[in-house]
């Protein structure tokens, strides 16, 4: 009889442990860990091509960190441009930097963000992550040339851009293929008005009349 109470008080410690352990919560910090590298939110930025090899705006602070950046890229010049978000955290790039040297520097660092414009009026439309601790970045236009005339600048993540970073001064732009159209319109009427001025100098030579011979008495 002791016998049998005992087995029965041992099985009603059993179910009582086991209800106990599946309806218990979770102690605190006890949840899986949330990847650091999970989005938190989402912003947009525009920047635009600009004559004389620039960037409008320069400077781009305060982006948010671990979002969805969506990128609106246009071209509001004659050349072809690109934007390139270096992933070298606080490196400014020096100016004297040769094309391969940037391809160098690319390869090493692969940008966190790149797009291509091909002609005025051209948009690209993209989306990146940004990177999940504050920093700032250079970006640049890696078409020959351009960064050498001083098409880059920064952008920053989580705080303003630093005010100790050079800003670009800027070249000016060589003529383009639509200047040589323009330049070859001009010649043909330069060579139109000239032959219609001629004509007109023959038409009025036609039109006098002859001198008159001298009479013999």
């Amino acid at each position: 009889m002791r016998r049998r109470s005992l087995l029965a008080l041992v099985a009603v410690v059993i179910v009582s442990f086991a209800l106990t352990a599946a309806t218990a919560k979770p102690l605190p910090g006890s949840a899986p860990e949330v990847s650091s590298r999970s989005t938190l939110g989402s912003e947009s930025i525009s920047i635009a091509a600009v004559a004389n090899y620039g960037y409008q705006p320069e400077t781009i602070g305060n982006v948010l960190l671990n979002a969805t950046i969506t990128v609106t890229f246009t071209d509001d010049d004659v050349l072809p441009h690109t934007f390139n978000i270096s992933s070298r955290e606080g490196f400014e790039i020096p100016n004297d930097y040769s094309a391969s040297q940037l391809n160098a520097l690319f390869s090493k660092y692969p940008p966190l963000y790149a797009a291509t414009v091909s002609y005025e009026g051209d948009i690209s439309i993209g989306s990146f992550t940004s990177p999940a601790a504050p920093g700032w970045y250079e970006f640049i236009c890696n078409e020959s040339g351009h960064f050498a005339e001083g098409m880059y600048g920064f952008i920053a993540f989580g705080e303003p851009v630093p005010s100790n970073l050079t800003l670009p001064s800027h070249g000016s732009e060589t003529p383009v293929a639509g200047s040589g159209v323009i330049l070859v319109l001009g010649l043909v009427v330069i060579v139109a008005v000239l032959a219609g001025i001629l004509v007109l100098r023959r038409r009025r030579s036609a039109y006098r009349l002859p001198p008159e011979e001298p009479r013999h008495g």
